[in-house]
């Protein structure tokens, strides 16, 4: 994957595919280092699979036999002298934190990560999503029980005024700290 929005979409999808109802994503970027953080409330990893579990063939799939997703995205920022850590208890859920340079020469770029959010948020009306970002010039948060909430309990992500809203809110505010 050449964006790391991309690994992200990526990591969200493994925590959907595990069941989760709630997930929170948190990026703090500043000058010299990234630190992103999901955390949800899927079925959790078994103890076994953990240990292993940057292994491209470690996966707990029924439809191949390999998991490249968590094997890719620890291998970039391995090799930008970041670290990637997953904890997990099966029945609670999934932490990843991993931490990296900012600016190494070989992390790839973020893409376009309003896009990412965007696409998670409108096809997964079912999950709430809590995005927390900080930068230097400023953070923002998007969550998507405040938006059903807002919307009277109502899940209206597939109304065309709510979605033209979700996409504008999500470019101009991420594009104005920066990432």
């Amino acid at each position: 994957m050449k964006e790391l929005s991309l690994h992200l979409l990526d990591l969200i999808e493994n925590s959907i595919e595990a069941g989760a109802k709630n997930i929170f994503i948190e990026i703090n970027k500043n000058k010299e280092k990234t630190v992103l953080r999901i955390v949800d409330d899927g079925k959790g990893i078994p103890e076994d699979v953990l240990r292993d579990i940057t292994n491209p063939f470690t996966t707990t799939r029924r439809t191949r036999k390999v998991g490249l997703g968590i094997s890719l995205f620890n291998e970039v920022i391995t090799n930008c002298g970041g670290k990637l850590n997953i904890k997990s208890k099966v029945g609670e859920g999934t932490e990843l934190i991993s931490e990296f340079p900012s600016n190494h020469i070989d992390l790839p770029p973020w893409g376009n990560l309003a896009d990412t959010i965007y696409a998670l948020i409108v096809t997964h009306p079912e999950i709430n999503f809590n995005f927390k970002i900080k930068t230097e010039k400023g953070s923002f948060e998007i969550s998507t029980e405040d938006i059903k909430s807002k919307l009277g309990g109502d899940n209206s992500f597939f109304d065309p005024e709510v979605i033209r809203f979700i996409k504008s809110y999500l470019n101009q505010n991420l594009g104005g700290i920066g990432i």
